[in-house]
């Protein structure tokens, strides 16, 4: 597992390889199929975007503290 800064974003990080959440049994098993590296892409009327999957703020011990867009944040300058 390695924590990785998001882009255009100093107070957030990623993890760009997020364990199995418990296989088939789990609730979240079908969302982890559908990411890479910790990103997963999401095709919504019509519009696709990519969501990083499991993030926390820099410097914190929090396994995770939920997800962000992606797109969005490769779109800030």
């Amino acid at each position: 597992m390695a924590w990785v800064g998001i882009t255009n974003n100093p107070v957030w990080e990623y993890d760009n390889t997020p364990a199995d959440p418990g296989g088939p049994s789990s609730p979240y098993y079908n969302l982890w199929l559908k990411q890479t590296n910790g990103i997963r892409t999401v095709t919504y009327g019509g519009v696709t975007f990519e969501v990083y999957t499991k993030c926390r703020r820099v410097g914190s011990t929090v396994e995770t503290m939920g997800e962000i867009s992606k797109t969005y944040w490769d779109n800030q300058i």
